[in-house]
């Protein structure tokens, strides 16, 4: 028996990338070292070849260029109760999440680290108020990127489990979709695209 269950492997790109884009707090697992995981938000760069990243010069990735990495992209969960869901036997959680195998690498020249710093405040920045660089002086960010360890994980692998019931009958997925919706759950969209 395969784990996680082949009926929960999500195999559409865009919508792990989607994920990716909206959860973007990630848990990069460590390899050798007292710190087995960090956390840190990533993005995606133009081509979605690659995640970006920037850390404190502490942080135990500092020791890592070109090691292979484990990266878990966590998307919204819900507890489902057969209390609460007509067609559920036992308790369970449903789930979205993505995975990323690559290489991580140093950035060290200060024109790429400056493309990384607008890759990702262009994902994370509001439009109606952005924080931009160029409200820096030069000599603040060269002192600003002195200071952060900046790097790119190369992607070799991207793999999905989007955990929705599946092994439900279609009227109990759709009940669970609906009782979602109207919980406020973010996975309901998940959901509901599944059982469109």
């Amino acid at each position: 028996m395969s784990y996680p269950r082949s009926a929960f492997a999500e195999q559409n790109t865009e919508r792990l990338w989607q994920l990716i884009n909206e959860h973007p707090l990630a848990t990069l697992v460590v390899p050798n070292s007292e710190t087995p995981f960090v956390h840190m938000s990533l993005s995606l760069n133009n081509e979605r070849t690659h995640l970006l990243g920037h850390a404190n010069p502490a942080n135990p990735l500092t020791q890592l260029d070109k090691a292979q990495l484990q990266v878990l992209f966590r998307g919204p969960d819900a507890y489902l109760s057969p209390s609460q869901v007509a067609g559920i036997m036992l308790p369970t959680w449903d789930y979205a999440t993505v995975h990323i195998s690559g290489q991580l690498r140093e950035i060290t020249h200060p024109d790429d680290k400056y493309a990384a710093m607008q890759c990702q405040l262009k994902q994370f920045e509001s439009p109606a108020n952005p924080w931009d660089m160029s409200m820096l002086s030069e000599n603040q960010i060269a002192k600003l990127f002195s200071q952060l360890f900046f790097f790119s994980i190369e992607i070799a692998s991207i793999t999905g489990t989007f955990k929705l019931s599946q092994n439900k009958s279609n009227d109990t997925r759709q009940a669970i979709a609906h009782l979602l919706e109207v919980q406020g759950n973010p996975l309901s969209r998940y959901y509901q695209q599944k059982t469109a």
